[in-house]
């Protein structure tokens, strides 16, 4: 397969032609290479939305567990600039920061998606995360149906599952998971507030803690 310089992922920096930090100007002039907008909204709940939702559904939830419940979106929702937009068919989902682009989010089925000169959508099993854990010089963070590589500052969604007992396993075709899986690129590691402790370190390529 060839290699589409397009649809490259430059770890950090750019995936093509996109670059992080773009306005969506900037992107929009690109919309000739991936598609143009078909949605975008902001990505917070407004603050009357979110209390009129809880008054009217949040019937079984007490005063002080209502108030619990704003205060923690307030720390830990999305930004009151964060902005997503979906770009082509089936999509293209980006999303800003204070009009500055810091997240691309390509689906499997727009189109391949080079990582270290492979298409990581064609790669089957364990070798999606096996390619990443090696760019990135050590394992993943996996959690549920995802897997983070801190220092490539990507994550894969659908590719995996871990389980407790059984550690990480590839999903398959006759997963619905797997038929939505994703790639989330970012210039900077995923680190979530307060859900860290999801997450567990494992290598799918045998590294030992002194190779770590």
């Amino acid at each position: 397969m060839t290699v589409n310089a397009d649809w490259t992922v430059f770890p950090r920096v750019r995936l093509g032609k996109l670059e992080f930090g773009m306005s969506p100007a900037q992107v929009d002039a690109l919309s000739d290479v991936y598609g143009a907008i078909t949605g975008r909204a902001h990505d917070r709940i407004p603050d009357d939305l979110l209390h009129d939702t809880l008054e009217t559904f949040g019937y079984a939830m007490s005063e002080e567990d209502k108030q619990a419940l704003i205060a923690a979106y307030a720390d830990i929702g999305p930004s009151t600039d964060s902005v997503t937009e979906v770009r082509g068919n089936p999509g293209l989902v980006l999303r800003y920061e204070a009009d500055r682009l810091v997240e691309i989010m390509p689906a499997m089925k727009q189109r391949p998606l080079f990582v270290g000169g492979s298409d990581i959508f064609s790669l089957r099993a364990l070798e999606p995360m096996a390619l990443l854990e090696r760019l990135n010089e050590s394992p993943g963070r996996y959690a549920d149906t995802e897997a983070a590589f801190d220092n490539l500052a990507i994550s894969l969604e659908g590719f995996c599952v871990t389980d407790p007992d059984a550690g990480v396993r590839t999903l398959d075709e006759a997963d619905e998971r797997f038929q939505e899986r994703t790639v989330t690129l970012r210039p900077r590691p995923y680190l979530p507030e307060g859900e860290m402790d999801r997450f567990v370190l494992h290598s799918v390529t045998g590294r030992t803690r002194q190779e770590q």
